[in-house]
C-alpha cells in the first residue's frame, strides 16, 4: 500500500477507511509532524494533509525516514478535521547498509545500461509526477500512471495523485455522468474538448473517440470519454488526476 492509497482511503469516510487499512502493510517516508499543536510523537509524509502516523513501538534512535510496516490502527478526530493511522512498528529500512561488505575482485567492464523507458522520468518516477505519487504537472501525466478502479454501472477508469485537503474531488466516483460531477465538484476553472486516435479508425463505433476534460484550479483535472464534439456533456467521468498545484488552465 502507498500513501497515495492511504489519502485515497482516507477521504472516503472514517467507518470506511478503519475498515480498508488495518491489517495491510504501507511504505513511507516519515518525518516528524512539523504543524505546532499538534500531541507529540506523531510523523508526516506530506506536510498539514491532515494525514499523520503514530508508531506503536519505535526502533532504538529512530528519527524518521522510510519505513514499512503494518497499519495497526486507524482514528480520525473531527473537531480538528485530523487522521492517525497508527503503524505496529517504525525502524528504517536498513537491511542493505547493515549487511556485511565482503571484498571482491574487480568486476569486468559491463555493457552500457539500456535507457530508460519513455515514459519514466528522471529518477525512476513517471512523468509530471514526484516520487510521492504527487502530481506535480498535470499536462504531462500519462495515462497508467495511477490506479485503476470500476465505478458506478461497472465503468472502469483511473485515479492518480493524490488529493488536496479537503478536496472536491473526493465525493466522485468513475463512471459519473458529467452532470452528475458537476453537481458535485462545481463549475471547472477551464474546460476542453479533444478527438482521441480513436476517432480516425475505420467502423470504430465505441464510446471513447471524444474525450472532455475539466480543469479546477487547486483541485486537479477530471477526464470524461463519450459524447460527442457537439455535445461533450453526454460522457462520463473515466480518470480524476489528484493534483494541489493545479493551475485550473489547460
Amino acid at each position: 500500500m502507498t500513501y497515495g492509497d492511504i489519502t485515497q482511503t482516507v477521504s472516503e469516510g472514517s467507518a470506511k477507511a478503519k475498515k480498508a487499512l488495518v491489517g495491510k502493510t504501507v511504505a513511507l517516508n516519515l518525518t516528524k509532524a512539523s504543524t505546532k499543536g499538534l500531541p507529540a510523537g506523531l510523523y508526516e509524509v506530506q506536510a498539514d494533509d491532515d494525514t499523520y502516523f503514530r508508531c506503536k513501538t519505535l526502533a532504538a534512535g529512530f528519527k524518521g525516514g522510510e519505513v514499512t510496516a503494518r497499519i495497526s490502527n486507524y482514528s480520525f478526530t473531527q473537531k480538528a478535521n485530523r487522521s492517525v493511522v497508527e503503524l505496529d512498528r517504525c525502524a528504517v529500512n536498513v537491511a542493505e547498509a547493515s549487511a556485511p561488505v565482503v571484498a571482491a575482485a574487480p568486476a569486468p567492464v559491463a555493457a552500457p545500461a539500456p535507457a530508460p523507458a519513455a515514459n519514466t522520468a528522471k529518477g525512476g518516477t513517471k512523468p509530471g509526477m514526484d516520487s510521492q505519487g504527487n502530481v506535480i504537472d498535470s499536462t504531462k501525466v500519462e495515462s497508467g500512471s495511477g490506479r485503476t478502479v470500476k465505478g458506478i454501472n461497472n465503468y472502469e477508469g483511473e485515479i492518480t495523485g493524490n488529493p488536496a485537503r479537503n478536496s472536491k474531488f473526493a465525493p466522485l466516483q468513475i463512471g459519473m455522468s458529467w452532470k452528475q460531477v458537476v453537481d458535485v465538484a462545481g463549475e471547472p476553472t477551464d474546460s476542453g474538448a479533444y478527438m482521441t486516435g480513436k476517432a480516425w479508425i475505420p467502423f470504430y463505433f465505441g464510446g471513447d473517440r471524444h474525450r472532455l476534460e475539466m480543469t479546477y484550479k487547486g483541485q486537479g483535472r477530471l477526464i470524461f470519454a463519450g459524447g460527442s464534439l457537439g455535445n461533450v456533456s453526454g460522457g462520463n467521468l473515466i480518470w480524476i488526476i489528484h493534483n494541489p498545484n493545479e493551475t485550473g488552465y489547460r
